[in-house]
């Protein structure tokens, strides 16, 4: 027997923001979510009194704490939208389309301006000079240490470094097609961390990377920047609803999954997947991932994307049930684990920190 959604009025968010610990959360400002498209309005259904009724669709008070949870890692409205759209909230698409392009693009000027500037600072033509330019700013980049800096999963030398996060830029960045040899594909791989995906295995399974690394410059045909921008353009509404659950699944249970695997095996870049931990701390990611996702369809890649869309659709129920462990009192625990050996029991015990802390569950932390 289906079970009628629950009426919700003005209170029952606001209390369900508050509960969620955003006790600062006011009408006034709903209504500028509203405003914004990044809330759905109410519906007036009668009156109590003279005082008029209204009722919100059913699950507005999750979307509302969703919204406010992503608001502490970015005010950008555009962003926003895309993220709540790709959680399966109802926002209307064509609005999402234009956030999406709209921040695609900004990334777009803010890199052209990036080099503009490197080139007027060293004297360099823009145009002309372009690999001079992207060479010194990718030596810069390698060169970063402290917050700001660029992740080092794995130790490369320094020279190398800066060789390859200009092939980087070039490739992914702006969209050119390289010619580059098999060692310095090699580089690339060590440099975004992903090497070790060609000798570690996740649970017995295969190594996922596979063939030449240079097959890697070759994704410039879709995951580069300009193609990405295209890729948004050209793609029908149907695409678009389609690319909505593949998204949904990189941005939010690849890192769940990345989190789980690190916690198990007790490395942070266990099989390559350490980039990933922390994608969904950062919605600008949930853009990137949507237009990597449509692009990848356009290229003809998209049954590789279906295909780990697939393999990440029982995480959500793996993570209820090792949930289940922290109802168990520690003495159950110590029973069911007696005879395993060492090596359990301290990977029983990473499971159970990360359960605690919140890192098996999808989107982002709130910020202490």
């Amino acid at each position: 027997m289906a079970v009628e959604p629950r009426v919700l009025q003005r209170d029952d968010l606001l209390r369900a923001a508050t509960s969620a610990g955003f006790s600062t959360m006011t009408e006034r400002r709903m209504e500028d979510f509203r405003h914004d498209g990044l809330m759905p309005r109410p519906v007036r259904v009668g009156n109590d009194g003279r005082r008029p009724v209204w009722i919100h669709p059913p699950g507005s008070d999750h979307q509302l704490v969703r919204l406010l949870r992503w608001r502490e890692h970015t005010q950008d409205k555009e962003v926003l939208r895309v993220v709540l759209w790709i959680e399966g909230f109802p926002l209307a698409l064509d609005a999402v389309r234009a956030s999406a392009t709209a921040v695609m693009d900004r990334l777009s000027q803010d890199l052209e301006q990036f080099l503009d500037a490197e080139a007027s600072r060293q004297g360099l033509d823009p145009a002309d000079d372009k690999d001079t330019i992207v060479g010194a700013v990718a030596a810069t980049m390698a060169a970063m240490r402290g917050k700001n800096a660029l992740p080092r999963p794995i130790r490369v030398p320094a020279g190398e470094r800066a060789v390859a996060v200009a092939h980087l830029l070039q490739i992914f960045g702006l969209g050119t097609q390289l010619d580059l040899a098999e060692a310095e594909a090699e580089t690339i791989e060590k440099v975004l961390g992903v090497s070790p995906g060609r000798r570690q295995r996740v649970e017995g399974a295969e190594p996922w990377l596979t063939g030449p690394a240079s097959l890697l410059v070759g994704a410039a045909d879709f995951v580069s920047l300009p193609r990405m921008i295209e890729a948004l353009a050209d793609a029908t509404d149907a695409e678009w609803e389609e690319a909505r659950s593949p998204t949904a699944a990189f941005f939010l249970l690849l890192p769940v999954f990345a989190r789980a695997l690190a916690a198990m095996n007790g490395k942070q870049n266990f099989a390559g997947f350490g980039g990933h931990t922390e994608l969904d701390s950062d919605p600008l990611f949930a853009v990137l991932m949507l237009a990597f996702v449509l692009g990848a369809r356009q290229a003809d890649w998209y049954g590789n994307v279906q295909e780990v869309t697939d393999s990440l659709a029982s995480w959500p129920a793996g993570v209820g049930e090792m949930k289940q462990v922290l109802d168990l009192p520690q003495h159950e625990i110590d029973h069911n684990l007696a005879g395993h050996g060492h090596e359990m029991h301290t990977r029983t015990q990473r499971i159970i920190e990360i359960l605690l802390d919140g890192e098996l569950d999808p989107g982002p932390r709130p910020v202490s």
